[in-house]
Formats: C-alpha cells, sequence, structure tokens
C-alpha cells in the first residue's frame, strides 16, 4: 500500500518547518487523526521533534471568545423563556422542549453559515416584498418564489395561519434568544463561532495554522481561514481522490469533499453551486500527484457480504480478522461500524488471538447496569409513590429489587414530588451504588457510575435554579435522552492493535484491510432527514445546510475512507424485519456502477439451523397427581383453564408458575375489568346501603352529575393501587367512566329491581363428586347427582353401556365455585314472576357467533372464537344459586346473564345468555346435560392415565403468558 494521507502530511510539514513545531498549531475536525500524525512526524524526523499544539476546529474557536457553550438542556429551557416572551404563546416546557430542540438547530445553522435571520424570517404574509429583495440573485429569487406560491391559495386556511403566525416571531425570538444567553456569559456553537470570526481583531495564539483533512466548510470556517491565510498564518492540506473529480480541469479549482452526486445512475460529479474550498485555500500538496490522488482507481480486492442479521456480521468480524492473519496487521486493519448499536455483539465476538484491539467508539451508557437502575429509580419515586409517598406500589418496588445494585441501596419513600428532589435523591442512591461497588475493582461500573452521576447532578442544578421545569414523564425523558447519547471512553494505546471505530472516527486515517458493518440504506448515509422550520427552498436560497450537503458528506466519508485501502469487505443486512429496509447503501451500488473495480458478493448463512421448539405434553407422575388430589377446590378459571390447554392447566396450578406481573401504568385488559367491576360495586353499594329496592331517580343520581361517575371511577383505581397519571391511564379512565355510564342507563330500565349480592358478598359453592374408574378415564355414562352433592355409584362405570372395570375405583369430591360479579332479582317482562339473574359483567368483545348446545361450552376450539368460558362459568354459578336455600328459598327460576358493555346497545337490552338463541330463562333445564359434560372434564383432568398436553391451536398460544415455556 502506499502511504497513507497523513504520512505525506507529516512529511511536508518536517520538510518546511523542521522539528521545531512548538509555534505551529495543527487543526483537525476531531480529535482522532492527531494521535497518528504525531507518530509519523516522529518517526519521520528520525529525532526529537518540539511537537506541534492539536486542536479541533470547536476547540480553536472557543479559545478566543469568553462565551462559555452553555448545556444543551440549559439551552431548550432559555429558549422556551423567549418563545413565550415574543409569541405569548403559554406553551409549556414539556410539550416545546422537542420545538426547541429543532428551533436551537435551526438558528445554529443560521449563524454557522452566517445569514441573515432577519431576511429569512421575513413576513411571509406580504408576499411581494420577495420583488425588493435586490440582494437575491435570480435563482434565489424563484426558489423563494416557488415556495410561497403555496401560500397564494387559500391564504386564510388555519394552518397556513397558524404557521405564518408563529414564522413571524422567529427572529424577534432568534434576538432576544442570544441575547439572553449573552448575558448569561454562555451561547450555543454557532452564535459563539460567528461571534468570533465577527470580531475585527483576533489574538491568535500560534505563528501558523495547519489545517488537515477538512471537506465540508460552512461559513464561520471560510470567514476564519480566508483572514489567517491573509494574515499569512493558515495552510491547508486537502485530502481527496481524482476519482471523484472527473475532470483535470477540477482538480485545482473544486473541494475534494464538496460534494458526491450520490445517485448510481451517474457519475460522480461536483454540484456547480458548492463552495470552491481549494481554488480559495490553496493545498500544500502537489495536487498532480497522482500517488496521493489517484489510489480509489488502482486493483482492490472489493467484496459485498449479505448478512440476514446483525449479529451474524459480528461473529463474521471475528472470522475476518483471523483470515490472511488480517488481525496481526495491527492499526492497519479497520473495523468500521456504519450502525454503532453493534458494538457490543462485535466485542463479544473478537477472536483471542486479537489480543491487542483499540475501540473509539466507548462502550454505551445505555447499555450499563446503573442506566437500568436509574430507570427503575425513576418509575420508583415518580410512578410508584402511593399513600401520598408514604408508601411503594408493589409492582415497582418489585422490579426494582430484581435489580443487582439494589442491595446496595437505602430506599425510603419520599412525599417530594417535585423534580428537584427527586433528581437529588436519586443522584444520592446512585452515589450509594458508588461506593459499595469500588472494592469490587472494576472500572467499567466505576466509570458508568460517575457518568451517570454527573448527568444527575447537571439537571438537578437546572432544576435548582427554576430552568428546569417539566413534568416527572418529560424528566424521564430527557434523563433518557442524555444517557443515551453518553458513552464510556476505553483506555488504552490508541494506536496500536486492529482499530474499531465508527464512521466520524475515520476521517483523516487511512488502513490497508477494511471491514464496514451494517452499510445499509438508512445507515450509511446515516439517518438523513430535513426536520426544520425552515422549509428546503428557503434553505438552499441562504446557502443554509440542506439534506443534499448531509448525503454529500457521507458520501465523502465513504469513498475517503476506501481509496487508499486495498483490502475491502462491505457487509450489509440484507432481512427486511425489525425495521430494516435489507438495502445495501447507495454508496454500494455506487461502486458497483462506477468503479470499474471487481467486486464479488457473498452471503453469509448460518450452519446450524435453528429447530424451533415445539411444545410437549407432560404425563402425570406421582407428583402432579398428588397436587391434583390435594387442590380441594376449584375454580370455574381453572377448569376453562384446562379445557382450553391441559398444559398451561399444569403451568399454572400444578407448577405454580406465576404469570408475569402486568404493568400498572398500561393497564392490562384484566386490570381494566378490575377497575370496571369495582366502580360499579362502589355505585351499587352506595345505593343499596340506603334501600334496598333500586329505583330509576338512584341511578339519575349518578348520571346526572359526572364528577360523581369521575369520583367512583378514581376510587376503583385507588382500590386497584393505580393512580391514572399518564396520557394511557386517562384514556383508559374516561373510557371506563363510559362504560359505566352504559351500565347505569341499561340498568335504569330494569327498575325497580333489588341486588341480593355482588362480589365478596355473592361467593356460591356447591359439592361435586365423580369417579374415575381404576383402568383410566370414563369418557360417559355418569350418574347425574343433584347439586350440591349426592352420592356416586362406586360398583363399575359403564362405558358406553358396557362395564369397563370392577376393580376398586377413585372417588374425588371437589368444591367449585367462586365469586358473582352481581346477584339481583327482578320482574321478568315475560311471565311477570320473579326471576333471579347471575349477572357477569364483560368489558371485552361479545363472540361472534351464539353458543349452539351445551357440548360447545366444554369444546377446546369453541374457547377462543365464542368466548365458551364464560358461559360455563355463568351456567355453572346459576345452577348453584338455583338449588341453594341461601339465594333462592322460594325456587324462582334462575338466568344466567353476560353484560358486554362495550357492545350493548343503550335500549332494550338483554344481557341473559343464549343457547342457540333461546334465552336460558330457567337454567335447571340445562343441568343434567352441564353436569355430564362437566364430570367428563374433571375426569380427564384427574386421570392418571391423560397427560397435561398443549393445545394444537397456536392462535391460543399468543397471548399466554407461559408460551416462552412452550418455546414458542
Amino acid at each position: 500500500m502506499n502511504k497513507t494521507f497523513l504520512e505525506y502530511v507529516a512529511e511536508d510539514i518536517i520538510s518546511k518547518y523542521g522539528t521545531d513545531l512548538s509555534r505551529i498549531a495543527v487543526v483537525f475536525p476531531n480529535k482522532r487523526a492527531a494521535l497518528f500524525l504525531n507518530e509519523h512526524l516522529a518517526r519521520i524526523a528520525g529525532q526529537p521533534v518540539w511537537s506541534p499544539a492539536y486542536i479541533t476546529i470547536s476547540d480553536l474557536f472557543r479559545q478566543h471568545t469568553d462565551l462559555k457553550t452553555a448545556d444543551p438542556i440549559k439551552l431548550i429551557c432559555d429558549i422556551h423563556k423567549s418563545f413565550t416572551k415574543c409569541t405569548g404563546i403559554d406553551e409549556t416546557l414539556d410539550h416545546f422542549y422537542g420545538w426547541g430542540q429543532l428551533l436551537l438547530a435551526d438558528f445554529d445553522d443560521i449563524d454557522k453559515n452566517m445569514a441573515d435571520a432577519d431576511s429569512i424570517f421575513c413576513n411571509l404574509k406580504d408576499i411581494h416584498e420577495l420583488d425588493d429583495i435586490s440582494y437575491l440573485d435570480d435563482e434565489q429569487k424563484e426558489m423563494l418564489a416557488r415556495f410561497f406560491a403555496n401560500f397564494s391559495d387559500d391564504i386564510d386556511s388555519e394552518l397556513k395561519k397558524r404557521f405564518l403566525s408563529l414564522w413571524s416571531h422567529f427572529g424577534d425570538i432568534y434576538h432576544d434568544y442570544n441575547r439572553r444567553l449573552t448575558e448569561q456569559g454562555i451561547g450555543y456553537e454557532g452564535a459563539i463561532y460567528r461571534k468570533v470570526v465577527s470580531e475585527e481583531t483576533l489574538q491568535m495564539k500560534y505563528d501558523k495554522y495547519l489545517f488537515v483533512g477538512f471537506n465540508l466548510l460552512q461559513k464561520v470556517e471560510r470567514v476564519l481561514f480566508s483572514r489567517l491565510m491573509k494574515e499569512g498564518k493558515a495552510k491547508f492540506y486537502w485530502d481527496f481522490d481524482e476519482y471523484y473529480m472527473p475532470s483535470p480541469s477540477h482538480h485545482l479549482t473544486t473541494s475534494p469533499s464538496h460534494h458526491l452526486n450520490t445517485s448510481p445512475s451517474q457519475h460522480l460529479t461536483t454540484s456547480p453551486s458548492q463552495h470552491l474550498n481549494i481554488s480559495d485555500f490553496p493545498n500544500e500538496l502537489d495536487n498532480t500527484d497522482r500517488d496521493i490522488y489517484a489510489n480509489m482507481r488502482r486493483p482492490k480486492r472489493i467484496r459485498f457480504i449479505s448478512s440476514p442479521t446483525e449479529n451474524a456480521q459480528a461473529r463474521f468480524a471475528a472470522n475476518w480478522l483471523l483470515e490472511n492473519d488480517r488481525y496481526k496487521a495491527g492499526r492497519k486493519t479497520a473495523v468500521v461500524m456504519c450502525d454503532e448499536s453493534i458494538l457490543l455483539p462485535l466485542m463479544h465476538s473478537l477472536p483471542p488471538e486479537a489480543d491487542k484491539v483499540n475501540i473509539t467508539s466507548g462502550f454505551p451508557l445505555a447499555m450499563t447496569p446503573v442506566a437500568s437502575l436509574v430507570m427503575l429509580l425513576f418509575d420508583l419515586y415518580t410512578l410508584g409513590l402511593r399513600k401520598k409517598g408514604t408508601a411503594f406500589n408493589p409492582h415497582y418496588l418489585k422490579k426494582l429489587m430484581a435489580h443487582p445494585y439494589a442491595h446496595h441501596l437505602n430506599i425510603s419513600p419520599s412525599h417530594h414530588l417535585t423534580i428537584s428532589p427527586i433528581l437529588h435523591h436519586i443522584a444520592t442512591l446512585v452515589k450509594q451504588v458508588g461506593i459499595a461497588t469500588k472494592p469490587e475493582g472494576d472500572a467499567l461500573t466505576q466509570e458508568s457510575v460517575f457518568r451517570m452521576f454527573t448527568i444527575l447532578n447537571r439537571l438537578a442544578t437546572l432544576a435548582d435554579s427554576g430552568d428546569l421545569l417539566v413534568d416527572n414523564t418529560t424528566l424521564r425523558r430527557l434523563v433518557s435522552q442524555l444517557v443515551s447519547s453518553s458513552s464510556i471512553p476505553f483506555h488504552g494505546e490508541p494506536v496500536v492493535g486492529v482499530q474499531i471505530m465508527g464512521v466520524l472516527e475515520t476521517r483523516n486515517i487511512d488502513f490497508d484491510h477494511l471491514l464496514l458493518l451494517s452499510c445499509n440504506e438508512g445507515n450509511m448515509p446515516k439517518g438523513i432527514n430535513d426536520s426544520s422550520f425552515i422549509p428546503y427552498t428557503i434553505r438552499k436560497a441562504h446557502h443554509l445546510t440542506t439534506i443534499d450537503n448531509k448525503v454529500a458528506l457521507y458520501s465523502y466519508y465513504f469513498h475517503r475512507l476506501l481509496q487508499r485501502a486495498g483490502d475491502i469487505t462491505i457487509a450489509y443486512n440484507n432481512s427486511t424485519d425489525n425495521g430494516h429496509t435489507g438495502e445495501m447503501s447507495r454508496f454500494m451500488l455506487q461502486l458497483l456502477v462506477e468503479s470499474g473495480q471487481q467486486i464479488d458478493h457473498y452471503s453469509l448463512t448460518a450452519k446450524n439451523q435453528p429447530t424451533p421448539l415445539m411444545p410437549k405434553a407432560i404425563e402425570k407422575d406421582e407428583t402432579a397427581l398428588g397436587k391434583l388430589e390435594q387442590m380441594s377446590r376449584l375454580s370455574p378459571s381453572a377448569i376453562n383453564t384446562y379445557i382450553r390447554c391441559p398444559l398451561a392447566f399444569y403451568y399454572q396450578y400444578i407448577a405454580h408458575i406465576q404469570e408475569p406481573d402486568p404493568d400498572p401504568e398500561t393497564i392490562d385488559n384484566r386490570l381494566f375489568g378490575n377497575i370496571f367491576h369495582r366502580a360499579a360495586y362502589l355505585i351499587y353499594k352506595d345505593i343499596t346501603d340506603r334501600s334496598p329496592l333500586i329505583e330509576k331517580a338512584h341511578i339519575q343520581a349518578y348520571l346526572s352529575k359526572r364528577t360523581l361517575l369521575a369520583n367512583v371511577v378514581d376510587r376503583a383505581f385507588q382500590a386497584e393501587q393505580c393512580t391514572p397519571n399518564n396520557g394511557l391511564q386517562i384514556i383508559n379512565r374516561e373510557v371506563i367512566i363510559q362504560y359505566i355510564t352504559k351500565l347505569l342507563k341499561i340498568d335504569q330500565q330494569l327498575c325497580p329491581f333489588s341486588i341480593l349480592a355482588m362480589e365478596e358478598e355473592a361467593k356460591v359453592y356447591t359439592s361435586l363428586s365423580f369417579t374415575i374408574p381404576s383402568e383410566g378415564a370414563l369418557v360417559g355414562g355418569y350418574g347425574i347427582p343433584a347439586i350440591p352433592t349426592q352420592p356416586t355409584c362406586s360398583v363399575g362405570a359403564l362405558k358406553g353401556g358396557a362395564l369397563v372395570s370392577s376393580a376398586p375405583d377413585k372417588h374425588y369430591n371437589l368444591t367449585i365455585g367462586g365469586i358473582i360479579d352481581r346477584l339481583d332479582i327482578l320482574t321478568d317482562k315475560q311471565t311477570g314472576k320473579p326471576r333471579i339473574r347471575v349477572v357477569d359483567y364483560k368489558t371485552g368483545n361479545q363472540p361472534s357467533s351464539p353458543i349452539k348446545n351445551i357440548d360447545e361450552i366444554f369444546d377446546p376450539n369453541n374457547i377462543r372464537s365464542k368466548h365458551s368460558n364464560y358461559f360455563l362459568q355463568a351456567i355453572l354459578y346459576s345452577l348453584i344459586v338455583s338449588r341453594s336455600k341461601r339465594w333462592n328459598p322460594a325456587d324462582h327460576p334462575v338466568s344466567p346473564a353476560l353484560l358486554f358493555i362495550k357492545q350493548a346497545p343503550a335500549n332494550h337490552y338483554d344481557p341473559t345468555l343464549l343457547i342457540d338463541k333461546h334465552p336460558i330463562s330457567d337454567v335447571t333445564v340445562y343441568e343434567e346435560e352441564f353436569l355430564t359434560k362437566l364430570k367428563e372434564t374433571l375426569a380427564d383432568m384427574y386421570s392418571p392415565n391423560v397427560p397435561f398436553t398443549p393445545t394444537d391451536d397456536r392462535k391460543k398460544c399468543e397471548l399466554c403468558p407461559y408460551r416462552m415455556l412452550c418455546g414458542l
């Protein structure tokens, strides 16, 4: 391989300035290249060298101003103050935060390109002002005219009014914001840069400034470069290749980095509207030296690798390093991540032979244990406090205590719910973790704790000063954003070993062996978007940064990285799931079309194809049978679980594997139903405490006062240890209020009626006996006992009328029952006589088709499609009530009723259960048939010869909490 760009630069510096470089500053776009250049200088000089100063362009600007770069959150807080002052819009910081980031980015771009903010933010309502803007050329006026044309028709539309109104204030916001920051001695980056270059005199520290490897120049940089060059203090080193400089005449007139047309169907061309950097800032190296600037066309080994996953690419990197001993080339070998989220799997995949590796990206703070701990603490102290801060919600406390650092913490409830005390408290807890883990000597842990403590302290300071005024939800989001953008640097010798880096770190550095990972469209170029308050045409007219600039910049990074490498492998993800488009980068397509290089294509495939786990039946061993026999009480839910999937019944009732606790902030279907049931109970409990007979006026008292209904629903939330304090919960609260209103309107049409019992007061149980022959389970032929009990035959059992076994049978006697939502009595409109109803509230969807017969209730294929599990419970409870002397001493007919609130019509709705479209006016009609099927199911459940088999219907598994145990 030829010499690297930095080697040429080092040779030129030594030849022109000797070894005393103490009065020289070398300025880079970033810090990384300085380490390599310094080593080249020392090696080429062959003697002691007085090293130059190495600074970044950002450092150069900051060294020449008293303004300090403000904290990014502080900047948003202040721009919010200017926004509310200038617009009069009382927008909260929570809602404004995203706007503020966008507006700040626009202001920063305006200042870095030294544009006239007043001209950009002129009042668009006066479209004819365009004719008077003499400083714009014809092309700029045409661009603006195309944009303004959108406002010529229907100018009074509400959306356009709001946009124009907001736009008209942007200039005022810009000026007020900059005054506000200047008074505090702070500024954002663009404002600081602009202030520096606007000063008439600059006291520069060094005699010479060597600008190395720049590409896209913004106006502030160009102004600074020009001033230093006129003073004889600036020299420039450009890195490019004639491959993307199509005409030799362009060599002296066009910047090597401005700009590549990235369309694969066209040759690499330069936009004529871009700045001519080399002509303005002459290159210290020879532009015509083909050893330096004609490397892209030289023969290279280029491979494109398609991969089904990101992890497969990470594993491939290990093989690539070992292949031909690439890892032995050390720093001349680089693995470049176009998507830096692949860093962790890449680190875990590195081969042991590559013992010297330099990682420039840094370890993501978000992937450290302390980051997850802080998020859990925020949840606990913002969402998980109850009883006015004197107790924790068990759900959040349980999640926190499962964290490996939890035992280091001294957790106690707090009534302080404002953000400043929360931040200070959580910062103190993080400090506890740092102190407790220090003896372990884990450098990564200590560094991550320190970074996290710094972030929390910075936020706490802003909160104490009154700058940060947000709610808890926004605070959590801010912390998450800051953590996501933070990383922990790795320590080591930077210029030794294989280099693992992101795209931006590769600037100015050349490699012999190069592997690019995740080189997909969307990663290369990186997720480019043009989100801005300033439309594209206006940005273009005022020479602000556009999406074209951003794409061209990444095109330069890509091609510059490849131009001196001889061994190039580029991998991309070809899958189209999990947000991936499966497209290779447009720059890869461009290489295929234009490079003239031979490019080989390969695909990564897994040697071992994963075999999906199939759920297996579990035989009833002595332990399982013993636990079954210990179950003296059985609920309809347990029976329904067995009918739906015997294996799920085993997990829940035999193995006692608990379902995951629902997140109270999401409100799952079960919790939603519990809150609705509790609200209904509270209302009718209040009425029945005052009157045994419920009249229309009692219900109307609630219907006419929404605040009364809302108060009841809030009490129901509290009873479930849940507070409606986020968007989703507030929506659920409103839905529950609507459902309760609908229930009351339906019940009002039944008045007068009486409620016999509700919820815990309406516990109904009965004793049920059945027999299993010693040879196996009985499919049919049972005697039908009356409820509650009746002795069963033990002489033998019939199967299809034949004697199966005369050996001793196994007898079981179970208590079956549960809690009824509501047991009421009303006058039947058909017969005019009293009828008892067993009412079950349902907040889900009503079955699309009715049950045709009792057999369907016990058919596992119907449970999902027809909700037949609802029927089993309702009919069972109704049969128990019909035979109960306590609840039905007068032998009234009893009906099961399923009240589907969501789909129930408001008028003349009868929730009485239907079988074959006929309402069950007296449940005893189905008693014998129902009990026969129930006993068959129980006999199957308890039979030692019938294993716990998984369901054949995989759709049932989609919401099953035990699906992972089955490998699904």
